[in-house]
């Protein structure tokens, strides 16, 4: 009997306006809007206090004057407690002297817990001369760094910039406030205006590239970073060129800049990042074990295994690649692993029958050099396109589900390149997770806060295929320095996009929210290539054997271990 499910109007109009917020929500992923950006609204240090502006007799003023000197004295040995203690008593015997207000506010500002102190002061100090933009940026200074309130020092370093307007120090002051009170846009526009005054000072122009740099705005950061780093003696605004140029994907000759910032400046903040990036960018000697791992439930019902290996491929420009040793691993003996048959594309191994066990091991050592192949470099090349159809027959890219087709579509509005905002996308939409399967697109559009590096790299694929793109997945490794010495059995993917005139470009989805566009169109030294997945879903390794047990059953695994030559 068939059981009718029946809907009222009203309830199946919910039920569709459920679908389309849903697919709205969904949609918003991959194109997140601008968040407004904060304005700050002039906040004024008006009302000052009063102050006794009376003379005093001179007998009195002349303790004060005596007092204030003692204070100074105390201040060059930087006794700045008993300066605070002479300087007080110095203000309350002549309250209208402005000079000893000042040298006991800068006595207080060097007091640690007296900050509440010294603000007060330099209101009293700009009560008597509103102009005097030393007392006020003293306040701001406290405020911000002292009292980590960067909102409140924003109204008196901006009354010290009024009033000494061509101060960058100030500026770069008033600047740091707004960022760190979340007025990017107000810090933005001070440094637009203030950061090239700076002369021998590096300072400004390197939070100008930051600010250029959030915005990924990375032409006028790397100007900014590279001015800044003509003065800059500590290697700040050098590291932050190198990082921005990597981001920005303009890699020609940043290998021998990364190098020579590092030995230039070998205590920079930055260090690890930039290591990171030359060894992305250097060529790479690894020696790369594979360990396939056999477990066979019943070995002596076994007449033939063999194996057959998928070969790590060289490529021009980019990996040379050399099997160095096979061997069979079989209660703790290793044996002679040979080569039966070696043909364009495969090994073929036969396992002796003395290495039969329930468990065994085939390890195979190679030797891989890889250099950076810059998309830069690429020559044009006359390459037949691929089959189309051919590409889109993986049932794996669920090429048919509308969210594909919506998604598609609206990259297709934006202005620009297709293929880089789609890279973009979904670089906003999938969030990283490692989850140790192969899913298609549409359980990633369902699970978008699982997905790892196959899930990003398809789906990107599948919007170019969905644009009449050819596109393909890679998988290989990424090699990190942490994962050097250390067995792992987690691989890396990423895409190829196929450009007429240019063949196959690698362009890495994974690394677009952290890395930019330095894996957009490179195939850098810390990528090694395995093979690509296709429909036919035939892994690296197979084997084929012949037993006399009908249920026999070998399960396999593998493992790799990279490490430098």
């Amino acid at each position: 009997m068939t059981k009718i499910i029946r809907f009222s109007l009203p309830a199946f109009f919910c039920l569709i306006a459920s679908i389309c917020l849903a697919d709205g929500a969904l949609l918003a992923r991959f194109f997140p809007a601008e968040r407004p950006s904060r304005r700050w609204q002039p906040v004024s240090i008006y009302p000052l206090p009063s102050v006794n502006r009376s003379e005093v007799a001179p007998e009195i003023y002349n303790q004060g004057v005596e007092l204030n000197n003692k204070a100074l004295e105390l201040m060059r040995s930087k006794d700045y407690t008993h300066a605070v203690k002479l300087l007080s008593e110095a203000c309350r015997k002549v309250p209208g002297e402005k000079g000893f207000w000042s040298n006991y506010l800068v006595a207080l500002k060097n007091s640690k817990g007296r900050e509440q102190d010294a603000i007060n002061t330099a209101r009293i100090v700009l009560a008597f001369d509103e102009n005097d933009s030393q007392a006020a940026f003293m306040a701001g200074l406290i405020y911000l760094n002292e009292l980590k309130r960067p909102e409140l020092a924003i109204p008196y370093i901006e009354h010290a910039l009024k009033v000494k307007s061509g101060d960058v120090g100030v500026a770069t002051a008033l600047a740091t406030a707004f960022d760190q009170a979340g007025y990017a846009d107000n810090a933005f526009e001070v440094l637009k205006q203030h950061a090239h005054l700076g002369g021998n000072d590096s300072y400004p122009l390197y939070m100008l590239g930051l600010q250029y740099l959030e915005r990924q705005d990375y032409n006028p950061a790397i100007r900014a970073f590279n001015s800044a780093r003509l003065v800059d003696q500590k290697g700040f605004a050098h590291d932050a060129w190198v990082r921005a140029r990597y981001y920005a994907g303009q890699l020609d000759g940043l290998e021998n800049d990364c190098r020579e910032v590092l030995r230039q400046f070998p205590g920079v903040l930055n260090r690890q990042s930039l290591e990171r990036i030359l060894f992305s960018l250097r060529s790479g000697d690894f020696r790369l074990v594979e360990t396939i791992n056999a477990s066979i439930n019943a070995p002596s019902a076994l007449d033939r295994l063999d194996f057959s290996v998928k070969k790590i491929p060289n490529m021009a420009n980019h990996q040379q690649v050399e099997l160095i040793s096979s061997e069979f691993i079989s209660r703790g003996r290793s044996f002679e692993a040979r080569i039966d048959t070696s043909d364009a594309g495969k090994f073929k191994f036969s396992v002796p029958r003395e290495v039969l066990a329930p468990e065994f091991a085939l390890s195979l050592t190679y030797r891989i050099k890889t250099s950076a192949m810059l998309g830069s470099r690429m020559v044009s090349a006359n390459v037949a396109v691929p089959d189309l159809r051919h590409l889109t027959q993986d049932v794996l890219f669920s090429l048919d589900h509308p969210f594909v087709a919506a998604l598609s579509d609206r990259i297709s509005q934006m202005p620009g390149n297709y293929v880089q905002n789609a890279a973009t996308a979904v670089a906003n939409g999938l969030k990283y997770s490692e989850n140790f399967e192969d899913h298609p697109v549409e359980w990633a559009l369902e699970n978008p806060d699982r997905c790892d590096c196959t899930e990003f790299a398809r789906l990107l694929a599948a919007l170019c295929l969905k644009k009449g793109i050819p596109a393909r997945i890679a998988t290989g490794f990424l090699i990190k320095t942490e994962l050097l010495n250390t067995d792992t059995s987690i691989g890396h993917a990423w895409c190829e996009v196929f450009f007429q005139g240019k063949g196959w470009v690698p362009i890495d989805p994974t690394l677009q929210s952290n890395m930019h566009w330095a894996y957009f169109g490179n195939l850098l030294s810390d990528q090694i290539l395995f093979d690509y997945l296709n429909n036919d879903k035939r892994t690296r390794v197979s084997i084929d054997f012949v037993s006399t047990k009908p249920d026999l059953k070998v399960n396999l695994n593998n493992s790799y271990r990279i490490s430098q030559w």
